[in-house]
């Protein structure tokens, strides 16, 4: 509705101006009412044109009515000027003024930089090898408890298998991933429960008896020796 408005104020500007702003010689007389009684809406809520302290009525010519541009702009928040220069109702911004570009200033030439110092390669430290601390440990037992080992990765990433043997080869066993032993980033834990996978209860087992774990990664091994004490 508001670009419909704008349009019949733009037709109705020369009505609101000063008379001596706007005559001259193309300037046509004609016949028009003045519609006191007609009411406007704008957006919902009722509007009042003034100019000044006074009320402003519509006009209506060839069945077709027109409002006082200045009011009715301030009303729709469009605002509303006269160039009298070029005898023009401006509404919303006048067009920018287009000022002359400066003549073009001879640029500087251009002082050649000194030519790149190439900087020396980085040389890549070697990555450090696949490692485990410690490499043996007691284990009590009457007091058996978790065994934490910290792993060097080195080009490894994961554990693909652990198995255990003692007694030159007489005892076998195969620890499992959660059940037996976790891996928390760096950390290996050997769960006590992997005592129960022995033949025979901890308690039984001779102190000095050593079980070698070889703790398999995707990229080498490990032995990690765990020696039965009192």
């Amino acid at each position: 509705m508001k670009k419909r408005v704008v349009l019949l104020i733009a037709v109705a500007a020369l009505l609101v101006f000063a008379a001596g702003a706007i005559a001259g010689s193309n300037i046509e007389a004609i016949q028009a009412n003045l519609a006191h009684d007609f009411k406007f809406v704008v957006d919902g809520e009722d509007f009042v044109p003034m100019d000044g302290d006074a009320k402003l009525s519509a006009i209506v010519y060839n069945d077709r009515t027109y409002l006082p541009v200045r009011a009715l702009g301030d009303a729709i928040g469009v605002k509303v000027d006269w160039d009298n220069d070029t005898r023009t109702v401006i509404l919303g911004e006048a067009a920018a003024v287009v000022t002359p570009e400066p003549e073009d200033v001879e640029e500087p030439e251009e002082v050649e930089e000194p030519a790149d110092v190439e900087e020396p390669e980085e040389i890549e430290e070697p990555a450090a090898d696949l490692a485990i601390a410690p490499t043996a440990v007691n284990l009590s037992k009457s007091n058996v408890e978790d065994i934490v080992v910290d792993v060097t990765w080195g080009p490894a990433s994961e554990i693909t298998a652990m198995k255990g043997s003692a007694m030159n080869g007489l005892v076998n066993i195969e620890p499992e991933e959660g059940k037996h032993y976790t891996v928390d980033g760096n950390v290996l834990t050997i769960k006590k429960e992997v005592t129960a996978l022995l033949p025979v209860d901890i308690g039984m087992v001779p102190a000095g008896t050593t079980l070698t774990l070889t703790i398999t990664f995707d990229d080498g091994s490990q032995e990690l020796a765990i020696t039965v004490v009192d």
